[in-house]
């Protein structure tokens, strides 16, 4: 037992041994990390101080702006003291003023532009709505108008329509609008848009110079789905024109005119159906609607496109 236990204690002593070079090795990286962090403790104190003075200065600069932009909106230079209203026709300056509600004395740079626009835009006769800033103190409107190209008639009643079809407003009965009238476009209170626009086109092609022959001034154009379109005007003619192929029609218009003219013809109320130009129908006397309906009183003074 006593030399076993001599074996033993010189393996132990021998094993410690081995783990000595191990020891001091760690021990040596230990103190190299430590001098590194020593030689470099002044950067990184350096580098903590520069960060923090960089957060101090960022922190002054946006009080510094916020101080500003405070006054800047509290400042009277900017003070809106005019606003101009441009573009307008069928409304006033006075009523567009009224519609945006600025308030007096209100600040060029915070005023809600998006919330004029809104208000202004609730008038019909408005289309489009822009507002600009011109500094120091000068607000500008610019307004663009809907243009009524024609009037349309619905339960005895006429609204205003424009270029593209659109009804956008009532007509009032202190309201004047030298315009033709649209009958027959309406079925059980349901509106036949696409006649409407094939309306408006018609229309914006009888106003070309040279496209018709003197047919005088357009009051009405009736629309009916089955027979298309018929055109009145102050010269009491009625002209049946169907859908489509109006240049022809128009043209072949021409001479029967001329033949009238000279036949001393063109009195009263003529139909003249150019459905077909190939067979070209005259008929005097009382001028009805395709559908038997009779032609509408007269809508004012001068309706014309």
């Amino acid at each position: 037992m006593k030399t076993n236990f001599h074996a033993v204690k010189t393996k132990y002593s021998a094993s410690k041994t081995r783990l000595n070079p191990g020891s001091k090795s760690l021990r040596r990286q230990m103190e190299v990390k430590t001098n590194r962090l020593k030689r470099h403790s002044g950067d990184i104190a350096r580098e903590i101080g520069t960060s923090a003075l960089l957060v101090v200065l960022i922190m002054i600069l946006t009080a510094s702006l916020l101080v500003g932009c405070d006054r800047m909106i509290h400042s009277h230079l900017f003070s809106i003291r005019e606003t101009v209203v441009k573009g307008c026709g069928e409304i006033t300056e006075k009523d567009v003023l009224s519609l945006a509600a600025i308030r007096p004395g209100a600040n060029l740079l915070t005023v809600n532009k998006k919330a004029i626009v809104k208000r202004i835009s609730a008038n019909e006769w408005v289309k489009n709505v822009f507002v600009g800033r011109e500094f120091p103190n000068r607000l500008v409107i610019w307004v663009q108008e809907r243009t009524a190209a024609a009037l349309i008639e619905k339960d005895n009643l006429l609204y205003l329509v424009d270029g593209k079809g659109e009804i956008f407003k009532k007509l009032e009965a202190d309201e004047k609008a030298d315009l033709p009238v649209l009958t027959g476009f309406f079925s059980e209170n349901i509106l036949n848009s696409s006649l409407v626009g094939k309306s408006i086109a018609l229309l914006n092609q009888l106003k070309t110079p040279g496209m018709t022959p003197d047919i005088g001034v357009v009051s009405e154009i009736h629309g009916n789905e089955n027979f298309g379109f018929s055109v009145f005007t102050d010269k009491g003619l009625c002209l049946q024109l169907g859908f489509e192929g109006y240049d022809a029609k128009l043209k072949s218009l021409a001479p029967v005119l001329e033949d009238m003219e000279q036949k001393n013809l063109k009195t009263g109320f003529l139909l003249i159906d150019l459905s077909n130009p190939d067979k070209i129908n005259v008929q005097p006397g009382a001028v009805l609607h395709p559908d038997g309906s009779s032609i509408p009183a007269s809508r004012g003074k001068k309706l014309r496109i």
